[in-house]
């Protein structure tokens, strides 16, 4: 009876130390499978790192795109708070550089006609309303206030959607050398137009024309001045 004892520990124990192999060998088999499938079983710190290394480079690819899509809305801002300031100097860089290269828009040229229109009263805020992108190219819109009343300021002549008030139009062209610029040029010679009626302004100051920032063509100021005395009236 013993030996039969004996042997039968024996067996039982031969018996589970092969289903023990048995398992082993499965688990082997499923990891080498689960290897070659490209699937790594990691700590949590490992599962940390791989997120970590995954997501910073798509934030930093969306953080992009996002201001790459609010950079024409940045650089008309800070044009405005440009003119606000009277900030002659960033006005000109923002410039789109065919302005100032080719078409005359200078500081002296900003100055002087900013001066004897916009400047030539108190101070003033810029009130943008709306601005239009439209791919390449975007546009603000809205008024110019008194910066002590914040009532719009007053203007000789305008369109007749907006009557007797200064409005505030910056056009912006992102196909620049320099990305997003603003057409400085446009924006005097409107300043010039709502005031006198007239471009002569703009002339004296030897600005030669206005960059089209929805087809990239310069018009020439007669042409600018014919196509605002047909949008505008006289309101004095």
């Amino acid at each position: 009876m013993r030996k039969n004892g004996s042997q039968t520990s024996l067996d039982g124990s031969w018996s589970t130390s092969v289903r023990s192999n048995m398992q082993l060998r499965h688990w082997a088999v499923r990891l080498l499978c689960l290897k070659r499938c490209g699937v790594f079983i990691m700590n949590p710190k490992a599962v940390w790192r791989v997120a970590i290394i995954l997501f910073i480079p798509i934030g930093v690819a969306l953080l992009y795109l996002h201001r790459k899509r609010t950079e024409p809305v940045r650089v008309i801002k800070a044009f405005v708070h440009a003119v606000e300031r009277q900030d002659v100097d960033t006005i000109y860089q923002l410039t789109i550089p065919q302005e100032r290269e080719k078409l005359g828009v200078t500081k002296e040229a900003i100055r002087s006609v900013l001066a004897t229109t916009l400047w030539r009263r108190s101070p003033v805020v810029g009130n943008i309303r709306s601005v239009e992108i439209r791919g390449y190219y975007a546009i603000a819109s809205g008024e110019w206030l008194d910066a002590e009343t914040k009532q719009p300021l007053l203007a000789n002549y305008g369109p007749a959607y907006n009557p007797g008030v200064m409005v505030l139009v910056i056009s912006a062209l992102g196909l620049t050398p320099e990305g997003w610029r603003v057409s400085t040029a446009r924006f005097l010679v409107g300043r010039d137009f709502q005031t006198f009626g007239n471009l002569n302004l703009c002339r004296k100051a030897r600005l030669k024309g206005v960059v089209d920032v929805k087809t990239g063509h310069v018009i020439s100021l007669s042409e600018m001045e014919r196509q605002l005395a047909l949008l505008s009236q006289r309101y004095k």
